[in-house]
């Protein structure tokens, strides 16, 4: 029987969080931590986007002996809050995060995922960035490699509710495309029928610690 975009992007979330414990030995803690010492805070993807997986993380995370707490927050809350001390951490980012969040990290030597940065639009259309003329593209507020990426682009709508608002306003013709990770379109349920998504670029995804809890 045929399985949605959706239910196999669930499914790979499953076998990712056999990762977790891998993750969680890269940062070096170690089994015996103390059950009373504070919760770690770890911030994670909105709810729609980590489609369950942070109890599965704290699951394994209270199997290894180390308590964490999952805070859902929008990608550019997630850095401003490890800056200011809010969160500890953050379950997924990109190398720009350590370079960008202003306070020492450190990152897990194992990635949590690897998901493309693809480009959404109507078929029949462009498929690469280099033949964008005059498209309006949603980006996704917060995330750096899509910033990045159209930094000296004119036509750039940046977009504070996340996948779902960008594939809202797709599908109303208020952008004529973006850019998402295959991660978070997998979650939509894939490219909407007339649009095709093409890859433009790998993403490697890590997790991501304060400093001073690398002990």
């Amino acid at each position: 029987m045929a399985h949605s975009p959706k239910h196999l992007f669930v499914r790979s979330c499953v076998l990712t969080v056999i990762l977790v414990l891998a993750v969680f030995l890269s940062f070096r803690v170690l089994p015996s931590a103390q059950a009373d010492e504070p919760c770690l805070k770890i911030a994670f993807p909105e709810p729609v986007q980590s489609e369950g997986l942070d109890h599965f993380y704290r699951l394994v995370m209270r199997k290894a002996g180390l308590c964490v707490e999952t805070v859902h927050m929008p990608n550019a809350r997630a850095l401003m809050a490890v800056r200011h001390g809010e969160v500890d951490g953050v379950f997924a980012g990109l190398d720009e995060f350590g370079e960008n969040v202003g306070v020492p990290v450190v990152r897990g030597t194992v990635p949590v995922g690897n998901p493309d940065g693809l480009l959404v639009i109507k078929e029949g259309g462009v498929t690469t960035l280099s033949a964008l003329t005059n498209e309006t593209v949603g980006v996704w507020q917060g995330v750096l490699w899509s910033a990045g990426i159209m930094e000296n682009y004119p036509h750039v709508v940046l977009i504070p509710g996340g996948p779902e608002m960008m594939m809202e306003m797709l599908l109303k013709g208020r952008i004529d495309a973006m850019l998402i990770n295959g991660h978070s379109l997998g979650v939509l349920g894939g490219a909407p029928e007339g649009y095709v998504a093409s890859p433009i670029a790998k993403l490697t995804v890590y997790s991501w610690l304060n400093a001073r809890h690398e002990a």
